[in-house]
């Protein structure tokens, strides 16, 4: 396996699509090794109930390529490279994969799909631990990002025509992902997956002290409220705990709390941002000034990172943003498609707070 860091990029033969981003380029017998992997894992575990099932998944993740788990242990030990960094060469096979879904409410089960869940659940566990939310999709754990009709303009992942605007992963939430993992099946139009660091922002000191202090609100965004559930996937208002993780999302919009943009060690810190869902009129002059230069800086850092069939981008949630290119979507089978899984670095956090057969879908 080979590692190119950032530095290296400009000296690698230009191999469309090229992400700009750190990337970990398997070998073809790595490649191999983890197809034959993936596929034994999946028979083992096919009669096994969700739980179990992730259980084993994670056992065998240390089974696979050395270089390749050295790799993930250095980035979760140091935070480097910062932000995040492209997996390449994993054995997706896209002819194989079936058409690009249409609506929240499909839910590929193909063998593909199966193997691309295996590898994003056995790469993330290496990490952390995968988890889901019961306000998204019924609280799957393997999530699908591709173009839904209607949702065109929208500040979703299923728009299109518009630019997804860049953003921490459920920000507003106080149990949000520690690493988000994106895993490509198709990518035709070579769509980019924006992506900036922190570690990248050049911001004033008197910027950087007030972004660490509790003056800027967040609020839900839309795919976790009842309303966008009711009109996509449906949920089940009979069960209570449903019901109260609504009802809870709901409190969150309408009395938010103010949280601090940056958070940890003041020389590699935590960042939680969403502009596209935060108050730009806080009554604090000073706020809004650095709330301003932050994503002022953020705009100006933005990296396009495009995504091939088998090619995994793995963000550190809490030290980078990602957003979306926009393209045309034609509905048609063949659309941008990714597989995304989010990881906690702990599950004891939120002991109390997650259902589902998998037991991983947090409230």
């Amino acid at each position: 396996m080979s590692i190119v860091t950032e530095a290296a990029l400009s000296a690698v033969p230009a191999v469309p699509p090229t992400p700009t981003a750190p990337i970990v380029r398997l070998t073809a017998a790595e490649r191999e090794a983890v197809s034959r992997l993936t596929e034994t894992a999946l028979q083992e575990v096919r009669d096994l109930d969700v739980a179990t099932r992730l259980n084993h998944l994670s056992v065998r993740a240390h089974e696979l390529p050395e270089a390749l788990r050295s790799a993930l242990v250095t980035f979760l030990v140091t935070g480097r490279p910062y932000g995040g960094f492209v997996i390449s060469g994993l054995p997706i096979d896209e002819q194989a994969a079936g058409p690009t879904p249409l609506a929240y409410t499909d839910e590929p089960t193909g063998p593909e799909a199966e193997k691309a869940a295996a590898l994003l659940v056995m790469v993330g566990s290496l990490l952390g631990h995968p988890f889901s939310y019961l306000t998204q999709q019924h609280g799957r754990l393997v999530l699908d990002v591709f173009p839904v009709r209607g949702h065109e303009e929208s500040q979703l992942g299923s728009s299109s025509a518009t630019v997804l605007e860049w953003h921490n992963e459920d920000a507003f939430h106080p149990y949000r992902a520690d690493w988000i993992m994106l895993l490509c099946m198709r990518n035709h139009d070579g769509v980019a997956t924006t992506f900036a660091p922190l570690q990248d922002l050049e911001l004033t000191p008197q910027t950087r002290e007030v972004l660490f202090q509790d003056r800027f609100v967040i609020k839900p965004d839309e795919s976790h409220t009842a309303q966008f559930n009711a009109r996509t996937t449906g949920f089940d208002d009979e069960d209570r705990r449903v019901s109260e993780a609504f009802d809870q999302v709901r409190a969150w919009g309408a009395d938010p709390q103010r949280v601090p943009i940056l958070s940890g060690d003041r020389r590699a810190p935590f960042v939680r941002i969403d502009p596209a869902f935060m108050e730009r009129e806080l009554d604090d002059v000073e706020a809004e000034s650095a709330l301003e230069e932050v994503i002022e800086a953020f705009d100006g850092s933005m990296r396009e990172v495009v995504l091939a069939p088998g090619e995994m981008l793995i963000i550190d949630n809490m030290r980078a943003v990602h957003g979306r290119a926009p393209f045309a979507a034609r509905y048609d089978g063949t659309d941008r498609w990714l597989r995304r899984v989010n990881l906690t670095a702990d599950l004891r956090k939120s002991e109390d707070r997650r259902f589902g057969a998998h037991g991983r879908a947090v409230v």
